[in-house]
């Protein structure tokens, strides 16, 4: 197990700098500089998950995993896009940054951020029930989504073609959902101060952004 895991000095260092990078981020999509800060999202996205990601307990099982959960997340996200499956017919728009087959990478990056996050969250909260664990974090990701819908097409994210978003987005959301949780859910230690900081950060970044955009 990584000696990083418990580095409180990397642990500060890196709650500051997510705490900076959203909350600058925040008032700057506010702001009339609203379209450097969009385009800066995959960088912001790239930088937490590997903040995250060396705060965590970094073994080979552990990397495996979350590159298996990345690239499941792209093949899915990739089949949605162009065969209008699963989450129903949707595009993503040119703030997330370089795509493949029309899925911008910073997807599957964001993918296993979120897994980490909620699957933290609900390891300490059930830490001897996996099943609890995998429901509660897939519960998360849904009330994330929800809250991640309603900006989206103003930030150049993504957008459906039929709106309300149909019910198929948050069900294939939570099914998927519960299946990568199942991946990534093991016996390794879980970090928990900087996971729940940076799930917080997108609960407040997303929830007021659905308030002032």
């Amino acid at each position: 197990m990584s000696k990083l895991l418990d580095n409180k000095e990397l642990k500060n260092f890196s709650i500051f700098i997510v705490w900076l990078l959203n909350v600058s981020g925040f008032f700057g999509i506010l702001s009339d500089q609203k379209e450097f800060f969009l385009s800066s999202t995959p960088y912001v996205l790239t930088i937490t998950l590997f903040l995250l990601i060396l705060n965590n307990s970094i073994d080979k099982k552990f990397l495996i995993r979350l590159f298996f959960i990345f690239l499941l997340g792209m093949t899915v996200e990739i089949i949605g896009v162009n065969f209008s499956i699963f989450f129903g017919e949707y595009k993503y728009g040119n703030n997330l940054g370089i795509k493949i087959f029309d899925v911008p990478i910073v997807i599957g990056f964001n993918w296993v951020l979120l897994i980490i996050l909620t699957g933290n969250f609900a390891h300490k909260i059930f830490p001897k029930s996996i099943i609890l664990r995998v429901l509660t974090g897939s519960i998360m990701m849904i009330l994330l989504d929800l809250l991640i819908e309603i900006s989206a097409p103003n930030l150049d994210y993504w957008e459906f073609a039929n709106h309300p978003v149909p019910f198929s987005n948050y069900l294939w959301w939570f099914i998927f959902s519960v299946l990568f949780h199942f991946i990534y859910q093991s016996k390794i230690k879980k970090e928990y101060i900087v996971s729940l900081n940076i799930l917080i950060i997108h609960f407040l970044f997303f929830g007021l952004l659905a308030l002032f955009l």
